[in-house]
């Protein structure tokens, strides 16, 4: 493999990935970090060395390893960012191992997945876009307060003035009798 095709699978692997990203951070309450990017370009690198070099069993065991200890060390992850590393991952793979003589077969998968990927986020989304933006708000809480809905939408709307609108709890602060709470509006 010269250096114009590795060029060349790596600059369709960036911009499968920039697609996935845009279509993975079009809901306003859940973004995926962008450091999860690196994923897939590390997956292309490690790829690429591994078909340059000779290497044993032990390697992708030892691999195997450490990807399941972060895996139970980190932060949890929602589905999206969970089937975003996956998909970023099947394409970097696909793209250093794929033979280039068959480059129309790569594309069709390539195709295939993104098409897939977008369906997909575009379906899941479509209660996300009813509301186009977000605010945070801190509720107080009463002494007589209850964790129900109506409670605290009724707190929410006598801070700002808004009449549809959804919202998610992100903190209760029982020291502070506050509540840190997402708008969507």
């Amino acid at each position: 493999m010269d250096l114009q095709e590795l060029f060349g699978r790596f600059v369709l692997l960036f911009f499968s990935i920039l697609i996935l990203y845009f279509f993975s951070n079009r809901k306003d309450n859940e973004t995926i970090n962008p450091l999860m990017v690196i994923v897939g370009l590390c997956t292309f690198s490690l790829c690429y060395l591994f078909t340059r070099i000779e290497i044993g069993v032990g390697i992708g065991f030892g691999l195997f390893a450490i990807f399941s200890i972060l895996r139970f060390r980190t932060q949890t992850f929602t589905v999206n960012a969970i089937i975003f590393l996956f998909a970023t991952i099947t394409l970097s793979i696909l793209d250093i191992m794929y033979p280039f003589e068959k480059i129309e077969v790569l594309l069709f998968f390539q195709l295939i997945i993104i098409g897939f990927y977008i369906i997909a986020s575009v379906l899941v989304n479509k209660k996300a876009s009813r509301y186009l933006n977000t605010v945070d708000v801190k509720v107080s809480l009463g002494d007589d307060f209850s964790l129900n809905n109506q409670d605290i939408r009724q707190l929410i709307q006598t801070q700002i003035n808004i009449e549809n609108f959804d919202f998610k709890i992100i903190t209760i602060n029982t020291v502070t009798k506050e509540i840190d709470v997402t708008v969507l509006y």
